[in-house]
């Protein structure tokens, strides 16, 4: 059995046995690990670099032993809430406590955008190989686009977050590579979300300014991915439209 359906199923055995009210199958419908980080990973470990292949792809195994036990907890408040809410605090809590745990176990604080910013990383990382014509240019462009949230809103708060660990988006200082449109257009989207990660927290101007970079960044790794800018990308085209239009940008036909 592979590696990632044994740890699931031991999980899915975990939460069975801790809530009593959780069939094992069911409990093993909840460990999902997110699909776009684990493509991205995939991609980023083609192009070469293993290193943030594998800090992505662990991520997303320890956001979905979180997720499964937050979601265990939810289905035990569903259960005895309206009957008995002794049982949601005896039961629950213990849920929300090993998911904690878990994201603990792997350096993350609960209740950040510390694993999503992390993820971000790997998108900017994406974007710099593409840019400097390292791997399948579009594959990478498109996977690292695709792990963006789609609320231009909550990217400025994620691309203003650390992770475990200082991250320099400075690289993109130095990147260069081939003038094709991918490669270009990757190292605008590189650029712009560099830019964006150093907004700073002041108030909603700042909140604005970084999503308003993140919705530049979208729009050229649309590009580079071979889409038309901010191709179903509504999140962003909304923001584009209706707030970037203060800025004097040039706006976008639907």
């Amino acid at each position: 059995m592979p590696k990632h359906l044994s740890r699931a199923a031991a999980l899915a055995r975990q939460i069975h046995a801790a809530t009593g009210i959780i069939r094992y199958t069911d409990a093993l419908a909840l460990v999902t690990p997110n699909t776009r980080w684990l493509s991205l990973a995939a991609e980023l470990r083609t192009a070469g670099c293993s290193e943030a292949a594998n800090n992505l792809t662990g991520i997303a195994y320890v956001c979905a032993e979180a997720g499964a036990w937050f979601e265990a907890c939810g289905l035990v408040e569903q259960a005895f809430k309206e009957k008995d809410y002794p049982k949601v605090q005896e039961i629950g809590d213990p849920c929300l406590q090993a998911a904690e745990a878990a994201l603990r176990r792997a350096g993350f604080e609960s209740a950040t955008w510390d694993t999503d910013a992390e993820a971000y990383h790997a998108a900017f990382l994406a974007f710099s190989a593409a840019g400097t014509g390292v791997g399948n240019g579009q594959s990478l462009a498109r996977a690292g686009l695709l792990v963006l949230d789609s609320d231009p809103l909550m990217c400025s708060d994620i691309i203003r977050t650390r992770g475990r660990a200082p991250f320099t988006y400075r690289t993109v200082n130095a990147l260069t590579g081939p003038d094709t449109p991918v490669a270009v257009a990757a190292r605008k989207a590189a650029r712009f979300m560099a830019a964006a990660s150093t907004v700073g927290h002041g108030g909603d101007e700042d909140w604005d300014e970084a999503a308003a970079l993140m919705v530049e960044a979208a729009w050229h790794a649309c590009l580079a991915s071979g889409r038309m800018p901010l191709q179903g990308l509504r999140g962003f085209r909304l923001y584009f439209k209706d707030v970037m239009r203060s800025r004097h940008r040039e706006l976008v036909r639907d």
